[in-house]
């Protein structure tokens, strides 16, 4: 059976809830908690209405007993015990009661009531019975309001002695600086005090001067006093074996304390002000008054103007009353130092009742199940020490579920390795016989510090840059000393910065470049003239990388041509450019303007054009500016330009040669008994023939085909014709064809032989006439042989003389490739 029963006890162990003298709190309007294994829940059926102390205790197994404001006493059932009433103490007093067990009697416990602002009825003691009224208690009216010391302070707090088995009660005399401990023995209470004249003294003259909380720490050995009017709080050793108060510290304060209140490991110390919504913390280590001081920090604000009682719970947060608000507050991580030790003004809905400025107050005794464990980083193994004096064994669970079957332990020193960052309440259940005790402790797993500056980076100007590497329990040093989570960058720099956290201490290093916006003036477009250069030079001050849209690679650019230049730069600031637009105007004698002189052959009329250019003005040797000048005959021609940046001219001299011109006529076929006869028109010509011939005609022998070529010169221009003349037998058809004209006509208009006109009897298919004058110029031609010639060329009546002209033509019976030409003269008369 032992393996089941182990079993079994372990299951027990895991399910019990927290069990301490101190698990049941009622306060304020009706408001009240109860601390489970989960924190503190609301409870709603207390009856108090009390504006400052009250005092509650729960027997050892966490069951409320009764509560009492120092007037009242109510029991578990929330009802007035039949005997409590009347008690000397107040509802308005700070700490209007404390309640002591009475040693080695778990049936009786003692009320220490406490009177407001010194009033003569003091402090006083009222024993109640929890065997009367059925095990729900009452007042043991032999016992009631029995004197200990008047006038007091109000102020009272208990602590176990140093046997481990009696309790000190001390109070606060109004009027001197006198403590005085009272001792509870099995006994009962020793009404004789020891008394220690050490500290402030408490002036009769201020009555207000009573006010404010005394705290004992966790361990006993030290005591501190909240001084309400006097800007400061006290801290004392106190020796548990002889009740002496010795070794006053006075702590100076920027708020009027109400109450102070000691952190688990009694390393720090809170106070909260009346006027103040601030609470403050204090690290009391370094022993001396003005180091405590300078370590002033306001670690939160509260939901009210008014910040009351500071009580250490059973799980080890620091909870604030808050004046009329339905929230306590919690101070969560209390161990810690700084704003690390996490304030929360919302942390115990009160279920719609109000706290006013009281909680209760405890024996720190009740709070002697404790461990040890110091928050730790993530990955760290975390070791849990207690206090084994009396325990008979231990149960924990360290309130992290996501560890499996991790998460508890059995025995005095476990350890843990936390799954994730966080804060985590930490449970021990602490055997002793058939008593058990729980503690609950917040530890907090802190994450591991980063530190990255990021690469060395070059930045745009000049603005400023801000560097974050803010982070939860870190301190920082940078390279010019400061201490803040950020540095503000203003120019170029190197910059390296120390990070020093709960788990690690970091360095990082990063070089910042600042550039500044690129301003380009390539300047204004422009214009010079050619055989000059203008420089180009952007006036680069800052580092950029930049280009030419020419392709160049040199910063200062040479300008010799006409276009647009473009440079283009880019930093950190972005991309800029600017633009110009040179021309360069060219001299006017820089290029031919004519072409080179020239001979025309064929007598056609022709242009020139001047170059395009619109720096240049032009002007013709006729005093013209068009853009081209017709040369129809022989002349000298020239062109003058001109601009801003010259003068020049240039000639040009046409020679129109003449036209030469021939007859050859087309290819053609003729009978092999006829022959043709081949001729030139130009009288001043001279003619070669590849038959050897040099005259302007000549005429085809009888019967012979040949290609007949001649070459014809005419002063400096030459032309070469042919004419393939094949002679066969089928081109010889019998025909009559004989044309007629005359040899005179005289074109004068008077209706008679005003035209040369050639007539034929035969029906021609095909004819042409031309008609030369005597230099052999062509002065009509005509395809129409029933048109003739009016005597006129271009419109002008020809000159008397004789005329030469050649007709060719064709009958339909001759073959297509036959044609018959007839030449000759006549005269014009006018």
């Amino acid at each position: 059976m032992k393996p089941l029963l182990v079993v079994l006890l372990l299951i027990l162990c895991a399910a019990v809830q927290a069990q301490s003298p101190a698990d049941w709190w009622y306060f304020g309007n009706g408001a009240g908690v109860h601390f489970e294994a989960s924190g503190p829940v609301a409870d709603t059926n207390g009856v108090l209405n009390t504006s400052e102390g009250v005092a509650t205790i729960s027997n050892n197994s966490g069951d409320l007993l009764f509560y009492t404001d120092g007037i009242s006493v109510y029991n578990s059932q929330h009802q007035q015990m039949p005997n409590g009433f009347g008690l000397m103490g107040n509802g308005s007093s700070t700490q209007s009661g404390i309640i002591v067990p009475k040693p080695n009697d778990n049936s009786k416990y003692y009320i220490i009531s406490v009177q407001e602002l010194g009033y003569v009825e003091g402090m006083r003691y009222t024993l109640v019975d929890m065997t009367l009224e059925g095990g729900l208690g009452d007042v043991d009216t032999t016992q009631k309001n029995v004197p200990l010391l008047s006038p007091t302070c109000e102020k009272v707090a208990g602590v176990l002695h140093a046997n481990g088995q009696d309790i000190w009660i001390v109070t606060h005399e109004f009027g001197n600086d006198a403590f005085h401990a009272f001792l509870v023995t099995p006994s009962g209470i020793n009404t004789t005090a020891v008394v220690s004249n050490v500290g402030n003294i408490v002036p009769f003259a201020s009555i207000i001067a009573t006010l404010g909380y005394l705290r004992f720490s966790p361990s006993g050995d030290k005591l501190a006093a909240a001084n309400h009017t006097q800007n400061n709080f006290e801290l004392f050793d106190f020796n548990a074996a002889t009740g002496e108060v010795s070794n006053a510290l006075q702590i100076s304060t920027t708020i009027s304390p109400y109450c102070v209140e000691f952190s688990p490991d009694e390393s720090l110390i809170y106070a909260a002000g009346w006027y103040s919504a601030s609470v403050m913390q204090y690290d009391i280590s370094s022993g001396n008054a003005t180091t405590i001081a300078g370590t002033e920090t306001q670690i939160g604000t509260g939901q009210s103007t008014v910040m009351g009682a500071l009580q250490r719970g059973v799980d080890g947060k620091i909870y604030v009353a808050q004046h009329y608000k339905q929230y306590l507050a919690a101070i969560e991580l209390p161990n810690v130092l700084g704003l690390g030790c996490s304030f929360n003004d919302s942390a115990v809905y009160l279920d719609g009742k109000l706290c006013t400025v009281g909680l209760p107050t405890f024996i720190s005794s009740f709070f002697s199940a404790d461990f040890n464990a110091d928050n730790a980083c993530f990955g760290d193994t975390v070791f849990f020490t207690m206090d084994t004096l009396g325990v008979d064994s231990a149960h924990w669970n360290f309130g992290d579920p996501s560890s499996g079957g991790l998460n508890s332990a059995t025995g005095f020193n476990p350890y843990h390795v936390f799954t994730d960052t966080g804060n985590y309440s930490v449970t021990l259940i602490a055997y002793s016989d058939t008593l058990s005790d729980t503690a609950i402790n917040a530890i907090y797993i802190y994450p591991r510090q980063t530190l990255d500056l990021g690469p060395d980076s070059v930045l745009c100007g000049p603005d400023t840059i801000t560097l974050d590497v803010s982070q939860a329990f870190s301190s920082y040093l940078w390279s010019d000393g400061s201490i803040a989570d950020t540095f503000v960058l203003y120019g170029d720099t190197t910059v390296w910065v120390t990070l020093s956290g709960v788990c690690d201490t970091l360095s990082d290093t990063v070089v910042f470049d600042f550039e500044s916006p690129i301003p380009i003036d390539l300047g204004a477009d422009t214009s010079f003239c050619a055989g000059n250069t203008t420089v180009l030079d952007p006036a680069l001050t800052v580092n950029a990388t930049w280009a030419w849209n020419t392709g160049d690679t040199s910063l200062v650019l040479v300008v010799s041509q006409t276009g647009q230049f473009v440079f283009s730069a880019s930093n950190a600031c972005g991309d800029f450019k600017d633009s110009i637009y040179i021309e360069v105007i060219p001299l006017p004698g820089d290029s031919t303007l004519l072409p080179p002189d020239s001979i025309q052959c064929f007598d056609e009329a022709f242009y020139l054009s001047r170059p395009d250019n619109d720096s240049i003005s032009f002007v013709w040797s006729d005093s013209s500016t068009a853009e081209r000048f017709l040369v129809d005959t022989t002349m000298t021609v020239w062109l003058a330009a001109f601009n801003v940046c010259g003068f020049s001219v240039d000639t040009m001299r046409i020679i129109f040669n003449g036209e030469i011109k021939t007859e050859l006529g087309e290819d053609t076929v003729i009978c092999d008994e006829d022959s043709i006869r081949l001729f030139g028109t130009d009288s001043l010509a001279t003619y070669v023939w590849n038959t050897g011939d040099s005259t302007d005609t000549i005429v085809t022998p009888v019967g012979q085909s040949k290609n007949y070529i001649v070459t014809i010169t005419l002063r400096q221009c030459q032309l070469v014709e042919s004419r393939e003349v094949t002679s066969t037998d089928t081109a010889c058809p019998d025909i009559d064809c004989a044309l007629r004209y005359g040899n005179v006509f005289t074109p004068n208009g008077d209706g008679w032989n005003d035209r040369f006109q050639i007539e034929s009897d035969c029906e021609l298919v095909q004819f042409s006439m031309s008609i030369y004058n005597r230099w052999g110029q062509l002065v009509h031609e005509s395809d129409n042989i029933a048109y003739g010639w009016d005597g006129y060329v271009n419109g002008e009546p020809a000159s008397s003389g004789t005329y030469f002209f050649t007709v060719a033509y064709r009958d339909y019976v001759v073959v297509s490739s036959d044609r018959f030409v007839t030449q000759g003269t006549f005269s014009l008369l006018r």
